[in-house]
């Protein structure tokens, strides 16, 4: 695969999974187990997801033993 390509599927691949990551999070706070199996029925590999919460700044909490996603709180 020339690496123009990879790099476009790539970009492509974190747009989504950003754009996925939104979407979800901005009805409110969602357990990274809600949030994993959503993003695998959408084709979303855990490392994008993984990227695209860092890139996000997604705030993670525990919350009876399981972890918690949200999007930070706006400044």
């Amino acid at each position: 695969m020339p690496t123009d390509t990879y790099i476009q599927q790539r970009n492509e691949s974190n747009r989504k999974a950003r754009a996925f990551l939104q979407e979800v999070l901005a009805g409110g706070p969602q357990t990274y187990q809600s949030v994993h199996e959503q993003a695998v029925k959408q084709g979303i590999s855990k490392s994008y997801l993984l990227t695209a919460r860092r890139s996000l700044h997604v705030e993670s909490s525990k919350s009876d033993g399981y972890a918690v996603w949200s999007l930070p709180a706006a400044a």
